[in-house]
């Protein structure tokens, strides 16, 4: 009977061990890539694994090739590790706007490619600050401001003075 529970504790213990041990053997191998345009006039790429998906966390050698509609080629250009987030990768040059066919090839860890349309736009240039009109505000209102702020103190200091000397007075 003895012999039975430790066969079985051992079989369960091997068992949860196998089981996961499938999720890291699944890294490695195959990569696979999604492309995409940020918006503006760069390029975005996020790496995973192709047999579970989960982010490749080693550096991947990126390049991309953009063919414009009229046969303009730009590339390659690099794509590096971006600071937002763990296998996501930009371009640190922007391309010219218009519409472009952008291949992304990866040589390191796994050979991989996409192929995708993009349209890169200019995006606006950030609203500047509004600026107070040169000299601001007058140096007579300011001075006028000053003065009446410190006739208000002394009254007040002097009222409140005056009604001690009565309360103690009296």
């Amino acid at each position: 009977m003895m012999i039975r529970a430790a066969a079985g504790v051992l079989l369960a213990g091997v068992l949860a061990v196998l089981g996961t041990a499938g999720t890291a053997w699944a890294h490695g191998g195959p990569i696979e890539l999604q492309v995409q345009g940020d918006g503006g006039q760069g390029v975005t790429a996020t790496v995973s694994y192709a047999r579970d998906h989960h982010p490749v966390t080693e550096q991947v050698e990126l390049s991309l090739t953009a063919v414009s509609g009229d046969g303009t080629t730009v590339g390659p250009i690099p794509l590096v590790a971006s600071s937002e987030g763990q296998s996501f990768y930009v371009t640190k040059e922007p391309l010219p706007v218009g519409k472009w066919t952008v291949t992304v090839t990866a040589t390191h860890p796994s050979p991989a490619t996409k192929t995708v349309a993009v349209t890169a736009a200019a995006l606006p240039s950030p609203a500047k600050p509004a600026v107070p009109a040169a000299g601001g505000v007058p140096t007579v209102v300011v001075l006028g401001v000053t003065v009446a702020v410190i006739a208000v103190v002394v009254a007040g200091t002097a009222l409140v003075l005056r009604r001690r000397r009565r309360v103690t007075a009296a």
